[in-house]
């Protein structure tokens, strides 16, 4: 057949479709119409054809049916007016002897989506629901839940809703499952089926007549009813004991979902199945679908955070396979931190050590980063390995290396002897910028113990015209300052070339108004510049891996079998240098820029209800002063008035992040000289309100001689 055009192609098939010839013959009038089909589904627009096809749908050829009404389906919207010429066929079909082209009728019936002909269906979906032949129910009690979300402002029918609760006790199981979806459709604005004593028994009895998404949803709706003594719970239980070792990874999770939920107030049930679980989960994790198996490791994390050993001599199941993909990969990674202990140690770290040379540089990075979280508890072995690392001189895992043990010495101090002489010669090796500002952070936190240190900052500085992050320009300043009051003689003079630079030369406004900052510090002695600089390098109460304690199931059994496992990744939150706390911040809250709020955020937050703090005189200071005092302590400005300009007001906003709870808040702030400061949180949190509160004093005190000091009101933190 030639090619033809979109519309050369409607007018071939309109005559074939009317051709007598053609009519009286059934199979060439059926392939015509799948001609028809065929076009449809290539994206050619064959709307005109609608009153053709209409005819083509009085037929007997089941097939033909079949084909017309998915071309029905598809254009009804587009034909209102016609789409009523085809109701009356539909309502015949209804009425055939053929269960098959009864229930077909009612599909399409439901499927045409027409708030007109809605009169036309309610009829035969009432008969439908009565019908002999289980196919034509299911379709009916379904027909009904479409109806309502096709009109959902309308009455709920009594007799429809009584006819549906009766149809739960329906001898095909795929009818009563339907009957559970319809009514949760058509009672949605009242909460949803209502689950009785013996319609949850009823249930349960039946549970395991159902296909595997049928037993899902059976167990998502019985989690709704609490059981009126300790012995029915027992009774539900013992008949839930089967599906919990399930060898489908959806009834299983469904089952543990609920069992959770009816024993809320018995831990010690609930730890025993979890427990019993761990067979399903084993075998989930090893399923030849990806998706399966990246969905059973999120929940296994969230089993482990109530039962750390749960899996712990099942480690080598979650070792990585070549073939994997790298997110897959991660997760695993993150699993085997979380079951490390003294006897399987040597064996995981082994095994992520070789992940760490792999050919994906983002699975070598995520083996590097779990053989640091694991050296919180084990130190010295994975030092020994981290230090190995940067001994193959390779640019990726190096700088993957330097930033590991800059988080290692945050939570473990002890470790930083061992850090110091292993960071000779790394900036050779190191390109790019998140590597070199974790060295920069360590050489001025640890300079006095590293011999080289001025010589590998002179380095930087010398190269400072060419840099062109201006993270790493600010970082450098900060390392150069704090190297320059442990080790004045060495540092004096390339500090003095680098701030000379900074405020001379350099364009970029951060950088410069950070500069003139620690210039400023200066000029106010040294004990002063201690005080703001010399914070501390690391923060012991962290922790250790291992002995934590284990999280209430309840805490997170709300989001298991769902996807909120999926969505949150589980990589601690550290409040170390990539996220320092400023001075005075409280150890288990860091201030964060991240995710940035933009202008037109902050304006529409900002309309709502805030709380006002009178103070002191806030300091009136140059823009680019401010602004860079605010980025080192992670507050970012977003507008300043004219600075000539009474009331003078800036607004900026921050996140809180709180290392206990790996939660953050929101807070937007607006200063307004010599009157008040305004804060917006959400939510509302006290503690993450003072420390943010505690490091704005701070940065003002710098900026200014004159002593600001905040006038909180009980009122605000009550």
């Amino acid at each position: 057949m030639p090619y033809l055009s979109g519309k050369e192609m409607v007018k071939e098939l309109r005559r074939a479709l009317s051709n007598p010839n053609i009519q009286s013959d059934r199979l060439r009038y059926r392939n015509t119409v799948l001609k028809v089909i065929r076009a449809m589904s290539q994206g050619v627009d064959v709307s005109d054809l609608f009153s053709e096809m209409v005819k083509a749908c009085a037929t007997v050829d089941v097939v033909q049916k079949k084909l017309v009404y998915v071309f029905l389906c598809c254009y009804a919207h587009l034909n209102p007016e016609l789409s009523l010429l085809v109701v009356n066929t539909l309502r015949k079909d209804c009425l055939d002897p053929n269960p098959m082209v009864r229930s077909l009728a009612l599909r399409s019936m439901t499927n045409l989506r027409l708030s007109s002909l809605v009169e036309y269906v309610e009829q035969p979906l009432t008969a439908g629901l009565r019908d002999r032949a289980a196919c034509v129910r299911r379709v009916a009690v379904l027909g009904w839940a479409k109806l309502h979300n096709l009109q959902p402002g309308s009455e709920i029918d009594g007799a429809v809703v009584n006819e549906l609760y009766s149809l739960l006790r329906d001898p095909d199981p795929v009818v009563m499952v339907n009957c559970l979806r319809a009514l949760e459709e058509v009672l949605k604005d009242e909460g949803g089926v209502v689950i009785n004593k013996p319609i949850t028994h009823h249930l349960l009895n039946r549970l395991k007549e159902c296909d595997t998404w049928g037993q899902s949803e059976v167990l998502r709706v019985l989690q709704r009813y609490q059981p009126q003594s300790e012995d029915e719970l027992f009774d539900i239980l013992s008949l839930l004991d089967s599906s919990l070792v399930s060898p489908h990874p959806p009834v299983m999770a469904a089952t543990l979902s609920l069992f959770l939920s009816l024993c809320s107030g018995l831990p010690a049930v609930s730890q025993a199945a979890l427990e019993r679980v761990r067979g399903p989960l084993l075998a989930a994790c090893g399923s030849g679908s990806r998706e399966m198996r990246f969905t059973a490791l999120c929940h296994i994390q969230l089993l482990l955070r109530s039962i750390p050993g749960l899996l712990g001599e099942h480690y080598k199941r979650f070792f990585c396979s070549y073939a994997e993909p790298a997110y897959i990969k991660r997760r695993k990674m993150q699993v085997l931190v979380e079951l490390v202990n003294d006897e399987n140690v040597i064996m995981i770290l082994d095994e992520l050590k070789g992940y760490c040379t792999d050919v994906n540089t983002d699975t070598a990075q995520a083996a590097i980063s779990a053989i640091g979280r694991i050296g919180r508890s084990y130190s010295d072995k994975c030092l020994e390995i981290l230090t190995g690392l940067l001994g193959l001189k390779q640019d990726q895992i190096t700088s993957a290396v330097v930033q590991t043990i800059r988080d290692l010495v945050w939570a473990c101090p002890q470790c930083s002897d061992a850090v110091s002489s292993a960071l000779e010669g790394c900036e050779e090796v190191l390109q790019d910028s998140q590597g070199r500002q974790a060295l920069l952070w360590l050489l001025g936190a640890y300079g006095e113990r590293i011999s080289s240190a001025p010589y590998t900052l002179e380095a930087f500085i010398d190269g400072v015209r060419s840099e062109t992050s201006m993270e790493l320009k600010m970082e450098l300043l900060t390392s150069t300052m704090r190297l320059f009051l442990c080790r004045p003689a060495e540092t004096q003079d390339m500090l003095g070339r680098l701030l000379h630079y900074c405020i001379e030369e350099e364009r970029d406004m951060c950088v410069r108004g950070q500069a003139l900052l620690y210039y400023r510090l200066l000029q106010r002695g040294i004990g002063e510049t201690r005080n703001v600089l010399q914070v501390r390098r690391s923060d012991p109460s962290i922790g250790v891996l291992i002995g934590r304690q284990a999280e209430p199931i309840s805490q997170w059994v709300s989001s298991f079998n769902t996807l909120e496992p999926l969505q949150h990744c589980s990589v601690e939150r550290l409040g170390g240098p990539a996220g320092l706390p400023a001075p005075g911040a409280e150890p288990s809250v860091t201030l964060s820029l991240s995710p940035p709020v933009t202008p037109e955020e902050f304006e529409c937050l900002w309309m709502q209800q805030r709380d006002t703090i009178r103070c002191g005189a806030v300091p009136h200071c140059s823009p680019q002063s401010l602004h860079a005092a605010m980025q080192l302590v992670n507050i970012q400005t977003l507008a300043f008035t004219p600075s000539h300009t009474l009331p003078w007001k800036v607004f900026l906003y921050t996140h809180t992040l709180r290392a206990d709870t790996s939660c953050s808040t929101l807070v937007l702030g607006e200063l307004l000289y010599e009157v008040k400061v305004t804060l917006w949180q959400q939510p509302h949190d006290v503690s993450s309100l003072r420390v943010f509160l505690s490091v704005l004093t701070t940065v003002l005190h710098t900026l200014s001689s004159e002593v600001t000091i905040f006038q909180v009101g009980p009122e605000l933190f009550a």
